[in-house]
């Protein structure tokens, strides 16, 4: 026992080898289908191949379908497999094993796992559940109409071999037509082409074939009898279009004086008809009846007493359909008196042969025969004499005559042309009576059939048909059916269809003229055609006809809407109220009706998340009121839609743009309420700078941030001169003083935006008197002034101090602004250039401010000039940034991140403290020098900030 545990536990043991086999269905029994591992086997060693045992372990589905050789592990059929009984329907059919490959004397043990797929083969034909149908159909029923439905079911399991696809004989009448069930199983409908005619042909038959995709397909067939039933649809028709008839006064009752006859082309009860006599008074009803079934008019009464009598009636036929149609000729009926011998009439056909049938005569004549054509030759015998052998000949109707022929006869002529179309049959009759007491009369009747002559051209059922076939057709489409008719007979009015030209869209069927498409139409490349159609019959010479077919290729729609750019670029003033309209989307679609209707909207990603209404005409309007310093653009994604099935989507990007108002009026910062007061010693010279007055606006740059000063009041004197561009407070003219003298100016700073908004401030000037004959005696003098420009420069720092931090704050809001416009902009064709918006001076003349009153005063007096007064002018860059400002702000931020050394200049070259110094004059001619008034200034370095500060 110790033993065999041991041995079991050395046995090397493999799970999980699978091997896939094929084996296709129908195949004969013990048929090799593969080997259950034989890559495994291949990898063992010689020791282990020699005792390989192979075992099925467990019974799984359809295992009996199979056997295993254990000794080779070869795999056979056990059965005749067949797939459709063993998986049904399913692609995927497989017989799944577990075999055990083990060894003894290798110790080796493995389970391999095989797969059998049951490979299907086309071994079933499709089938009809009949072999044929019998279909009822009224000559009525409409073009269009589905006769009957036929399926074919192949019990095939895959759908390679299941596809089943019909066909039948070509035929004018009928067409076939498959569709897909929601089983997605085709269905062959046989669909009527031309309208049915029972009278014509009441019976058809149609044989429909059902084959499978298989390489060697099978197929069956189903034959379909169709009967067409009889609707009541023609009425009847007498033999002969009138009746004159005489009877004998010695004629007995019961004696037949005439039968009419009447056919009704119609079956059964339809064709069924019964006669009557209308106008029939009550004395003609007591000497004559008619049979209403038989239409024989028969004596009734004694005929003696109306002699020589003539009666005018009508005699009706009426079938017998559910709505009867009914039919009357005219009837002339005559007593004769027989005391005497009525005329003998001899009638001898001359025209196209002809012969005699129960006193009627037939001649043939060609409908192409002339006025005055001889039919017959006719003469006349009485065997009376004087009056009652004396007779005259008349010939009923009006289509021919009588001519006398003497000595002879009569011959009887056409007197109208001829035409089979408007009548095929003349019936007359040619009446000869004698001059007697009572005169008697002979009777003859003659038939004259005319025949036909190619005389008709084919004429189309309209003079031009309009027809219609959707885009992206499959070739061979039937688009419609023409029908052209000849009035001709036979060959004369067997019509062939040809397309006038060459032609490489369109193709006709010759006999059916059922007009198709021979290729694919694309309606945005041509949405309407005019093909011209020759119909020719086969008489001879032929004769033809033609007629127009405007073909209108129906949209569908398969174009996308485009956009007029991909990228939409609109500008609005900011402050505006909501509603005011941004801009206008354009987009176009190739399609037509509402396939090519565009709305628009925003994509879903960004509803409810900008201020803007995007309308389905495609415009673009705020929703509420925007501003610019909080949000100065706003880019999101819109949509064109058109209104077909299914919808067609497409995308473009919007970037709106805020325009600056002026809504922001400026702010000064020197000087306010904490320091507005300066002193300035009277030897000041003339041009000597004062102060600079400080202020900032808080508009984008342009003119709503460019700012402008001016003197309100207080200097009526003209002492002082103000900068109005720069701000600068210069001495205007020198005065004489012996005392201190105050001056209060009151300044106005204003920005030059549209409505221009504006901001005051008040300056006292101390101008100080100095006593240049005391100047020796300067010690306490200058004690004085030393602790004044202390003091003043404590108060001066502490407020540039505070001036430094909002530069410093409006450095950086500048600073993301300049970033914001960084950004590249895609200009459009509905995008006003942003160029357009932004001033761009020419860069100024380098002078210095000794020349700017000369260049000045040239400009005055000069129209046009080559320099720019700085003063006098205010410097944008591409951003629109004025240049004077950024410099200004870039210089004194970089102070602020500089470490102020004793040594340095940082903080030293300021004046008393209560404005700006006179260095203000050497930063501005610095700046100018290095170039930063010019349109591309060069980056700020350490020493250049240093030396401008």
């Amino acid at each position: 026992m110790l033993l065999v545990t041991f041995l079991i536990s050395c046995v090397f043991a493999v799970h999980g080898t699978k091997t896939t086999l094929h084996v296709a269905e129908e195949s004969d029994l013990n048929y090799l289908i593969g080997h259950a591992g034989n890559e495994v086997v291949q990898s063992l060693p010689e020791s282990a191949r020699s005792d390989l045992v192979y075992s099925m372990i467990g019974t799984g589905e359809h295992t009996n379908l199979v056997k295993l050789n254990k000794q080779n592990g070869n795999l056979y059929t056990a059965e005749l497999i067949d797939r459709e009984s063993t998986c049904g329907n399913r692609e995927l059919c497989s017989i799944n094993l577990k075999v055990a490959l083990y060894s003894s004397k290798a110790s080796y043990f493995e389970i391999l796992d095989v797969e059998i797929l049951i490979d299907d083969i086309n071994d079933h034909a499709p089938s009809f559940a009949l072999d044929s149908i019998n279909v009822n159909v009224p000559e009525s029923t409409p073009v269009g109409t589905i006769i009957t439905s036929v399926t074919a079911i192949d019990r095939d399991s895959t759908q390679k071999y299941r596809n089943v696809t019909y066909d039948t004989q070509i035929t004018e009448m009928f067409g076939l037509q498959v569709i897909q069930t929601k089983d997605n199983v085709p269905v062959a409908s046989l669909i009527l082409l031309q309208p049915l005619d029972r009278e014509s042909r009441e019976a058809y038959s149609v044989l429909v074939s059902a084959a499978d995709g298989g390489h060697k397909s099978e197929s069956s067939e189903i034959n379909i009898d169709i009967t067409v039933t009889d609707v009541n649809d023609n009425y009847p028709q007498f033999g002969q279009p009138s009746y004159n008839i005489s009877v004998q006064e010695n004629a007995t009752i019961g004696t037949i004086v005439l039968t009419v006859t009447a056919s009704d082309e119609d079956v059964r009860d339809n064709g069924r008809v019964t006669y009557g006599i209308t106008g029939e008074t009550t004395f003609f009803s007591l000497f004559f009846m008619i049979d209403k079934y038989t239409g024989d008019i028969l004596v009734k009464g004694d005929l003696t007493r109306i002699s020589g009598e003539h009666f005018e009636l009508e005699i009706v036929c009426e079938d017998h359909g559910e709505q009867p149609l009914s039919s009357k000729v005219n009837l002339t009926l005559s007593v004769l008196d027989v005391v005497n011998n009525p005329p003998m009439i001899d009638v001898n056909i001359l025209s196209g042969g002809g012969g005699r049938t129960s006193d009627n005569l037939t001649a043939l004549v060609p409908e192409s025969s002339e006025t005055g054509t001889v039919v017959a030759f006719l003469s006349v015998t009485d065997r009376d004499i004087d009056d009652n052998g004396n007779v005259s000949c008349s010939v009923s109707g009006r289509e021919f005559e009588l001519q006398d022929v003497p000595s002879s006869g009569y011959i009887i002529v056409s007197r109208l042309p001829l035409d089979r179309e408007t009548t095929n049959k003349y019936d007359f009759t040619v009446t000869c009576i004698d001059a007697g007491a009572p005169p008697l009369s002979s009777t003859v009747s003659i038939t004259v059939l005319v025949q036909d002559v190619n005389d008709n051209a084919p004429v189309f059922s309209k003079k031009s048909y309009f027809a219609s076939i959707v885009e992206n057709n499959e070739p061979g489409k039937q688009i419609v059916s023409l029908l052209a008719s000849d009035k001709d007979l036979d060959n004369n009015s067997r019509i062939r269809y040809y397309i006038q030209g060459k032609n490489l869209d369109f193709a006709i069927d010759s006999r059916s003229g059922v007009l198709k498409a021979k290729r694919s139409f694309d309606r945005e490349h041509t949405g309407e055609y005019e093909v011209t159609i020759v119909a020719t019959d086969s008489g001879f010479p032929p004769l033809t006809a033609t007629t127009t077919v405007f073909v209108s290729v129906i949209d569908v729609n398969d174009n996308a809407p485009i956009f007029k750019v991909s990228h939409f670029q609109f500008f609005v003033l900011e402050n505006m109220p909501a509603g005011m309209k941004v801009g206008q989307l354009s987009a176009t679609d190739k399609d037509v009706g509402v396939n090519g209707n565009l709305l628009f909207s925003v994509t879903e990603g960004y509803k409810n998340t900008i201020p803007f209404i995007v309308f389905q005409d495609g415009s673009i309007k705020t929703s509420e009121t925007l501003d610019r310093e909080e949000k100065d653009r706003y880019v999101f994604q819109v949509k064109a839609y058109d209104l077909g099935s299914p919808t067609i989507v497409s995308t473009a990007d919007v970037t709106v743009r805020l325009v600056d108002d002026n809504d922001n009026a400026p702010v000064i910062n020197y000087p306010n309420k904490e320091n507005e007061t300066i002193v300035v010693f009277s030897e000041k010279t003339v041009g000597s700078t004062v102060a600079v007055i400080q202020a900032n606006d808080a508009d984008d740059s342009g003119p709503n941030s460019d700012l402008e000063f001016s003197i309100v009041s207080g200097n009526e004197q003209k002492v002082f001169i103000l900068d109005n561009t720069f701000g600068t407070l210069r001495i205007n003219k020198e005065r004489e003083i012996q005392v201190d003298e105050t001056f209060s100016l009151r300044i106005l700073v204003s920005d030059k935006g549209y409505h221009r908004k504006t901001a005051e401030t008040k300056l006292n000037i101390i101008l100080k008197y100095v006593d240049e004959t005391r100047q020796s005696d300067g010690g306490p003098r200058n004690a004085m002034v030393t602790t004044s420009v202390v003091a003043i420069t404590v108060v001066a720092a502490a407020a540039i101090t505070t001036i430094l931090c909002i530069f410093r704050r409006n450095a950086q809001k500048k600073k993301k602004e300049k970033q914001n416009r960084a950004q590249p902009i895609k200009q459009s064709q509905q995008v006003v250039p942003i160029e357009s918006l932004i001033y761009k001076p020419v860069a100024p003349k380098q002078v210095t401010f000794t020349e700017e009153k000369e260049l000045k005063k040239a400009d005055m007096t000069s129209s046009t000039t080559d320099h720019e007064d700085l003063d006098n002018m205010e410097l944008y860059n591409s951003t629109g940034t004025s240049m004077f400002t950024n410099s200004l702000i870039e210089c004194k931020t970089k102070m602020l991140m500089d470490d102020c050394s004793d040594d340095s200049d940082c903080g030293t070259n300021y004046d008393s403290g209560k404005g700006g110094s006179y260095l203000d004059v050497y930063k501005l001619n610095r700046m100018r020098n290095l170039g930063y008034f010019g349109p591309k200034r060069p980056p700020i370095e350490k020493m250049d900030v240093m030396d401008i500060i």
